[in-house]
């Protein structure tokens, strides 16, 4: 079989740049590992997008319902440091959107449909004069003129292809979970925590019975060594929850994974290119991996398309550099800038501390610094 276009991964990211592509007459097939009908009962796990992110979803047709988060207060648990982000600082309804992870990933593949091969995964690359031969785990093979490795933080596609990457383990474990609020809590307001028991994010939810919330709670492994998880969360979520005049309840399982960060030193050669996740991770801090993930693959797209419309070849290296070039350096100074927060926050030096809250305070007064902020986190800055 021969593809334009091959994509490595059927995830939300992948699956967006099939949708692009196909509006802009470029076909490609979908490589997807697991199964179609894969169980997702487990229905914890939201996203949040920033404005641009869903922009791109609706200009592909897509809707989905979404919470939107009008006001972000950053809050340091030990101390009175505050800061306030408000969407009227930049002119704008709301500062993100949070959504059901499996949602929007049912909706994405949904529309991909039969782009997709379920079920099957790439076993090697090879080059075959301008096309790859691509050699699948089912012993089927396909021909392309463009890889894209979009499968992920394990990317077998950036493994097959010798990318380097450069990893970190952050030594911190991450606590996911749903929870109801029982205090009366304006349900557009999204809270996040710095504290000595971790990095502690509560995200509105849409719900039609409940004041529901989403909790990311990033929790150094040096405090989880003598205690489940369920012990820790029912132990200081009440402590954490009065410092935004919450009650919170607990409402699903509690999901845990390590966390770590990752970067290719690369994002491309002659005919592979890689995107999202699996050319780099970052710290869910500030919930921006999946619109990085939504960056790339619309500058990606964009230069795909430009080729294609010109007659060049798109899977060249020119053309693949145009986005490497546009996204690498934007990748790694967002991971530079949350690994500053990381450890900024989880210091428990004294004086750390206070000039923490000092800085939070300092920050909160300085408006244009907050809308410049807050429009870097917007996806309203782009090259």
């Amino acid at each position: 079989m021969n593809y334009p276009v091959i994509i490595s991964g059927g995830g939300i990211i992948g699956c967006y740049i099939n949708i692009r592509l196909k509006q802009a007459g470029i076909e490609s097939l979908i490589i997807e590992k697991t199964p179609k009908d894969k169980d997702k009962s487990e229905n914890v796990r939201t996203i949040s997008l920033n404005p641009n992110t869903y922009q791109l979803l609706m200009d592909i047709g897509i809707s989905i319902d979404a919470s939107g988060v009008s006001q972000i207060r950053v809050l340091d648990k030990e101390g009175s440091g505050k800061i306030k982000f408000l969407a009227e600082e930049i002119g704008t309804d709301f500062l993100s959107y949070v959504t059901m992870f499996n949602a929007l990933s049912d909706r994405m593949q949904e529309k991909a449909g039969d782009s997709i091969m379920f079920s099957s995964e790439i076993k090697s690359i090879s080059r075959s004069g301008e096309s790859l031969d691509i050699a699948l785990k089912n012993n089927e093979e396909i021909k392309g003129l463009l890889l894209i490795g979009s499968d992920g933080r394990m990317s077998s596609v950036a493994k097959l292809s010798n990318f380097i990457s450069r990893d970190y383990n952050y030594d911190q474990t991450a606590f996911t979970f749903l929870a109801s609020d029982g205090s009366s809590r304006d349900k557009s307001i999204a809270s996040q925590i710095f504290s000595d028991q971790g990095i502690f994010a509560l995200m509105p939810i849409m719900h039609k019975d409940k004041n529901l919330f989403s909790v990311v709670w990033s929790v150094p492994n040096k405090l989880l060594n003598n205690i489940d998880k369920d012990d820790f969360v029912s132990k200081y979520i009440n402590e954490l929850a009065s410092k935004i005049d919450s009650e919170l309840n607990i409402e699903s399982d509690i999901i845990q994974f390590p966390l770590s960060k990752h970067h290719l030193d690369s994002y491309t050669n002659e005919g592979v290119v890689i995107v999202g996740d699996a050319a780099h991770s970052i710290h869910p801090l500030a919930g921006q991996g999946i619109n990085l993930g939504f960056a790339d693959a619309e500058v990606l797209c964009k230069e795909v398309i430009s080729a294609h419309r010109k007659g060049f070849p798109i899977g060249s290296y020119s053309v693949l550099k145009k986005y490497e070039l546009k996204r690498r350096s934007m990748n790694e100074l967002m991971l530079k800038t949350m690994d500053g927060f990381v450890n900024l926050f989880g210091s428990n030096n004294i004086y750390v501390k206070l000039l923490r809250n000092l800085g939070l305070n300092l920050f909160n007064k300085i408006s244009f610094m907050k809308v410049f902020f807050i429009n870097h986190a917007s996806g309203s800055h782009k090259l």
